[in-house]
């Protein structure tokens, strides 16, 4: 088992023959809060769920923001490379037995992001959930047809307009196979979601 105790994470399922799905919670979440989600999209499908290592509000975050609540880039710079280097070490070790699907939500999403932009070796696709973008001004790495799936919320207020935009054309300028979704909701998850992400899954074959 990796060696990183900062990391604490909960394995489910049994082996399947598609990658893992990568659970990554959002603020004042913890390891439990995507699991009903993944049990909706993946019912069979193994998962491991990370909690991110910041005390935050009733719950954690993969990082911290600033008290204006912009990106502290510093911490979720050092926070994904400890995540990068946990994954890396999880698939050397066969505790992942191939690289993940980045599943996120709002701060885990924004964490799968910077994890696509500093090793996307370690990852075979990303779902990415009111996302924003870990760093809007530079080019994302190239990504080689790498799956993404972006969901985004039409009256999200803890989103500005064109954020989920910015995401989805850096990913494009990447050579990632893109495909977004706007819904009609807010912050939080639309009742669609769950069949847009299955049927994203089944259609892409991952």
């Amino acid at each position: 088992m990796p060696e990183q105790p900062e990391i604490h994470f909960v394995n489910g399922r049994a082996e399947y023959s598609s990658s893992p799905l990568l659970l990554l919670h959002g603020s004042s979440g913890d390891e439990t809060s995507l699991i009903p989600l993944a049990d909706a999209v993946a019912p069979q499908r193994p998962y491991m769920a990370l909690r991110g290592p910041v005390v935050w509000e009733s719950g954690f975050a993969f990082f911290r923001r600033n008290p204006d609540r912009s990106l502290d880039h510093a911490d979720l710079d050092r926070r994904t490379d400890d995540i990068c280097r946990f994954l890396a070490r999880a698939l050397e070790e066969n505790l992942l037995e191939r690289p993940p699907i980045l599943l996120g939500f709002s701060n885990g999403a924004i964490m799968a992001a910077s994890i696509l932009f500093r090793q996307p070796r370690l990852v075979s696709a990303a779902i990415l959930m009111r996302p924003l973008s870990p760093n809007p001004n530079a080019d994302f790495p190239p990504l080689a047809a790498l799956p993404v799936l972006i969901t985004s919320g039409e009256h999200d207020q803890r989103r500005e307009p064109g954020d989920a935009e910015i995401m989805k054309n850096q990913f494009a300028n990447a050579g990632a196979d893109i495909s977004a979704h706007v819904l009609a909701t807010g912050h939080d998850l639309h009742q669609d979601e769950i069949g847009i992400i299955r049927d994203w899954l089944i259609r892409k074959g991952i």
